[in-house]
């Protein structure tokens, strides 16, 4: 969760106008540190300092994404993060960082995610384009339109292994029958179904 927080980016090439991009999707606030940066980076809602890094650029950070292509101030970006225990993602070294951003896709609620090891950013990328494409495209708005329900699921079953069964039911092959048959009023009637007729045993 880094909603608020103090994130920053150094390097302004592709690698780091993606990460950044997901770093303020996450809602955080975004410092971009290099001597030049994309023009597409340039346009984001975030704070440049245009020029090259500096000690005390990670005071008061969350965490760094570390993306030039000199790996003399990537070490000494990664140094001063060690000190000031600031979490590291090293695109040029992931296994040496704290934590990885994988290869990603957002459908509405759902998020596909595809991490190679640091294998291969390439391959990880054409990874999440197949998924991707394979993905019902019926799933985001499904569990839209469920998500209201799943509370009230919770709310009124009050058994543990009943109010499994019914959040299960929420978004099983009748809920996704429902849909189709139906679209969203057809899966709203079928949840309200299951809520008016709980587990037997409620």
């Amino acid at each position: 969760n880094v909603a608020g927080r103090r994130c920053v980016v150094v390097g302004g090439g592709s690698v780091a106008t993606r990460r950044a991009a997901y770093l303020l999707e996450a809602g955080a606030h975004v410092t971009v540190i290099a001597p030049a940066v994309s023009g597409e980076l340039a346009a984001m809602k975030l704070h440049v300092e245009q020029r090259p890094y500096q000690q005390g650029d990670l005071d008061g950070a969350m965490l760094v994404v570390i993306a030039t292509d000199d790996r003399t101030v990537n070490d000494a970006v990664a140094a001063e993060a060690r000190t000031g225990r600031v979490l590291v993602n090293r695109t040029d070294d992931p296994a040496a960082g704290d934590f990885s951003v994988p290869a990603h896709a957002h459908h509405g609620p759902v998020t596909i995610a595809v991490h190679t090891c640091g294998v291969s950013a390439s391959a990880a990328a054409a990874i999440r384009r197949q998924l991707s494409d394979a993905l019902d495209p019926d799933w985001p708005a499904i569990l839209e339109t469920v998500a209201p329900f799943r509370a009230m699921v919770q709310q009124r079953i009050a058994d543990d292994a009943r109010r499994q069964q019914a959040l299960a039911r929420l978004t099983g092959d009748a809920a996704v029958s429902a849909y189709k048959q139906a679209g969203a009023a057809g899966l709203t009637r079928f949840c309200q179904q299951l809520l008016d007729s709980p587990p037997a045993g409620e």
